[in-house]
């Protein structure tokens, strides 16, 4: 388990807070419903995820590999926000990969997503010639 300082259990929730929103999770929602999806995705506890929110957790390393697929953020980054390894976390970067943004839109086969991104780059360079 990764033990934290008090400043360290602010800035892993407000990271995670960042990647969450960034990925898309919409963790203030007042259904809660947010929660209850990261958690699913990252395949731990909904209460898990709210004591990293609240600070109120000592992480398992073991569950940061799957929070840190789930928020799309390197694992890496997520440790050192964790302050299981040593050194200053970069914010996570609120752009979308087009590979993620099918996988939140629900196309999940390989064959669609390759279609999915072959439109995005057909849109994008049509984009550029405006």
């Amino acid at each position: 388990m990764a033990t934290r300082s008090d400043s360290a259990a602010k800035t892993f929730a407000e990271y995670v807070r960042d990647a969450a929103h960034n990925a898309g999770y919409a963790l203030d929602s007042p259904s809660g419903k947010g929660r209850a999806v990261l958690a699913k995705a990252a395949d731990m506890p909904e209460s898990d995820i709210s004591k990293i929110l609240t600070r109120r957790f000592e992480v398992p390393t073991d569950l940061l590999k799957p929070l840190a697929a789930a928020l799309d953020v390197p694992q890496q980054d997520l440790l050192k926000a964790a302050g299981v390894l040593e050194g200053k976390a970069p914010r996570p970067n609120g752009e979308l990969s087009v590979r993620l943004a099918a996988h939140r839109l629900g196309i999940r086969s390989p064959k669609n997503v390759a279609a999915f991104e072959t439109l995005v780059e057909v849109l994008r360079d049509a984009e550029k010639r405006r």
